[in-house]
C-alpha cells in the first residue's frame, strides 16, 4: 500500500511538472551503502549517508516572502525497505510546509531536530556509520507536530527554536500508564549558532514530546585553518525513562517506578574531539569519543541490571579513524575502522542491546556514496 501511494505520488509530481513552472522545485537525494564487520557479530551491509528520495520547492510570493515545502523518503538501499524500521512513516525524512519572509523561516510539520542537525556537523562521521560518536539515548533526528522558526543569517549568527505537540492524552485515556507517567509533555527547543568560515560555534537544548521531560544540551564549536578542520563537542543527558512515546508500554511492566514503565532512566556525559584533514581529492578524519553514563535505573538483570544496582557509573572510550576519496562532485568511496573500549558488559549492554556485551568492539565499514 505504502509502495502504492510513493509510485502515485511520482506519478502525478511528474505529470503537473509544467503546471508549476512559475516555482522553483528540486529533487535531490543520497545513494549510499557499503559492508561492514563488528567484534561479536556477522558481516553486514550499512551505510555511511542514509539514503533517501527528496523533493522540496518554494513559491516567490513577492515583498521578500514565499511559501516552500518539503517532502523525503528515507530507504535502506541494501534492500529497498523503509529506513527506521516504521512502514507507517513514508516521509521519514520530513514532510513540512511554510513560508519564508524578512524576518526568518517558519515550518510547520516534520521537521529536522536542532541538536542532532547541528551537533553531528562536530562529528567527523556525521553521527553515522560504524566509527559514528556514540549517540543520546534522547536523540532524534527528526520531530512529528511540531513548528521550527530559523532566524535570517545576522554576520554568521543564527537562532532556531522548535515547538513540538505532545500526546495529547487529557480527556481520552488518562488511566494509561503513559498518562500516569505524565510522560505526555510537549516539547521545545532553542539553538545559537556562529560561523564565519573559519570559527564555528554552536549551543542547544531540548526536551522532546512524550519524554516524561527528559532534556540535552550540548555545547561545540570547530576552527578551520585551510584543509585541516578541529572540532570539540560537549553533549549532558538527562533521560526520565521516556523516549519519543515511542517504546513499548511492557518493556519495563515489573518496573515499580511509573516514570520508568517505558523505559530506562539514565544520565550521560559525551565529549567527541574532531578532526578532517582535505588532501588532494581526498579526505582524512578522526576522532576520539568519551562517553560517561551515571545513574542507569530500569535496566533489567539480563542486561547488566544487577551492575548499576550497586555502581553509580561506567564509561567508554572510542577511536576512529578513516578516509574518504571523491571520484568527483558527487561520488566519493569511504572506508573507515573504530575500536570501543567498554568499562564492563553491562556499559556495553546499555548501548549496543541485550544480549551483546563485548567490552572491547573492533570494527571496519567500507561503500560508496553518490548524491543527486
Amino acid at each position: 500500500m505504502k509502495k502504492t501511494s510513493l509510485a502515485l505520488f511520482l506519478a502525478a509530481l511528474s505529470a503537473t511538472t509544467s503546471a508549476m513552472a512559475q516555482s522553483n522545485l528540486t529533487i535531490y537525494g543520497v545513494v549510499d551503502t557499503g559492508i561492514a564487520r563488528q567484534t561479536g557479530k556477522d558481516t553486514y551491509m550499512t551505510h555511511n549517508y542514509e539514503s533517501s528520495l527528496g523533493f522540496k520547492g518554494t513559491e516567490d510570493l513577492g515583498g521578500g516572502y514565499k511559501a516552500m515545502f518539503q517532502l523525503e523518503h528515507r530507504l535502506n538501499l541494501n534492500n529497498g525497505t523503509v529506513y527506521g524500521g516504521n512502514p507507517d512513516i513514508d516521509w521519514y525524512g520530513g514532510a513540512n510546509v511554510g513560508i519564508g519572509t524578512p524576518y526568518g523561516t517558519f515550518r510547520i510539520g516534520r521537521v529536522d531536530e536542532l541538536p542532532t542537525e547541528t551537533l553531528r556537523t562536530l562529528d567527523p562521521f556525521n553521527q553515522d556509520s560504524i566509527a559514528s560518536m556514540t549517540l543520546s539515548t534522547q536523540r532524534s533526528t527528526h520531530i512529528d507536530n511540531t513548528l521550527r522558526y530559523d532566524s535570517p543569517n545576522l554576520s554568521g549568527f543564527q537562532l532556531g527554536a522548535t515547538y513540538s505537540l505532545g500526546k495529547n492524552t487529557k480527556g481520552s485515556d488518562s488511566n494509561s500508564a503513559f498518562a500516569q507517567a505524565g510522560a505526555d509533555n510537549d516539547g521545545y527547543a532553542a539553538s545559537v549558532l556562529y560561523d564565519n568560515g573559519v570559527v564555528a560555534l554552536l549551543g542547544n537544548w531540548s526536551r522532546l514530546a512524550d519524554s516524561n521531560r527528559s532534556f540535552v544540551w550540548n555545547l561545540g564549536g570547530a576552527y578551520t585553518w585551510g584543509d585541516l578542520r578541529i572540532s570539540l563537542a560537549y553533549e549532558k543527558t538527562h533521560d526520565k525513562g521516556w523516549y519519543n512515546a515511542e517504546r513499548s508500554l511492557s518493556e519495563n511492566s515489573g518496573v515499580a517506578d511509573s516514570s520508568l514503565i517505558n523505559g530506562v532512566a539514565s544520565k550521560m556525559d559525551n565529549w567527541i574531539l574532531g578532526l578532517n584533514y582535505k588532501v588532494g581529492p581526498g579526505t582524512f578524519k578522526a576522532a576520539f569519543n568519551y562517553v560517561k553514563l551515571e545513574d542507569v535505573r530500569g535496566m533489567s538483570a539480563a542486561d547488566g541490571g544487577a551492575y548499576w544496582d550497586g555502581h553509580s557509573s561506567a564509561d567508554l572510550k572510542k577511536y576512529a579513524l578513516g578516509y574518504t576519496y571523491d571520484l568527483s562532485k558527487r561520488t566519493s568511496l569511504y572506508g573507515m575502522v573504530a575500536y570501543t573500549d567498554y568499562e564492563n558488559g553491562a556499559i556495553s549492554s546499555f548501548f549496543s542491546g541485550s544480549g551483546y556485551d563485548e567490552e572491547h568492539v573492533a570494527g571496519i565499514q567500507l561503500g560508496m556514496t553518490h548524491t543527486f
